[in-house]
């Protein structure tokens, strides 16, 4: 009988330790919030640089906020992430937030909340806020299923229907459904701009809060 006992009591010390008699390690979790106002911020070609706080912001800058110019303040100062046309040139890519880059140990992430915002810079050259809605799309790490699309939209109360605006301030929008990722696009599909002006839009992140496991 005690024998039996024992027996029992090391096969569930090996079950335990896994197949192999080595010790089943829980994920390492962390949750961080991307505010971008740890990296330099000056000038307009500065790439978010890559692992940034274990993820690589793809086709995303860093830049340290210029209100005269852009009309749209951080949600928190000084730095924010964009994507406009002077990074754009240099990936060819949607905005991303993913675990793929050389080196990586995430084995997925959740993106909980982030603030966001949108501006355009038109022909003359001029930066102005305006309404935009953007296209939120997850890929599963585990299966490769997709997650959404879902929409979030930024409508500065400032607009009041001309397309364009003064100072305003981010959007905030949170995700219950976006868990276990590989990658994450953020894609903008709509502004609200001026019949018959050409533009190109930017996109601004601050605050971005996520979760890792590693």
């Amino acid at each position: 009988m005690a024998k039996s006992i024992k027996c029992l009591l090391l096969a569930a010390l090996s079950l335990s330790r896994g197949n192999f008699g080595t010790p089943i390690s829980a994920p390492t979790i962390t949750t961080s919030t991307a505010t971008f106002d740890d990296l330099d911020g000056q000038g307009t070609g500065n790439l978010v640089p890559v692992p940034y706080q274990s993820l690589r912001f793809g086709t995303f800058g860093v830049r340290a906020t210029k209100p005269a110019l852009d009309g749209l303040p951080p949600h928190s100062a000084p730095n924010y992430a964009i994507s406009d046309v002077a990074v754009q040139t240099q990936e060819s890519q949607l905005p991303t937030i993913d675990i793929k880059y050389p080196g990586s140990t995430v084995k997925s992430f959740d993106l909980h909340s982030l603030y966001f915002g949108c501006t355009i810079v038109t022909l003359a050259s001029s930066t102005a806020v305006t309404g935009c809605t953007v296209r939120v799309t997850g890929t599963k790490a585990a299966t490769g299923a997709t997650v959404g699309p879902e929409l979030i939209n930024f409508a500065p109360p400032s607009l009041a229907g001309t397309g364009l605006a003064p100072s305003s301030s981010f959007a905030f929008a949170s995700f219950s459904d976006l868990t276990g990722l590989a990658s994450v696009t953020l894609e903008v599909v709509l502004t609200a701009l001026p019949a018959g002006q050409d533009q190109t839009t930017a996109l601004y992140l601050d605050d971005v809060v996520h979760t890792n496991y590693v």
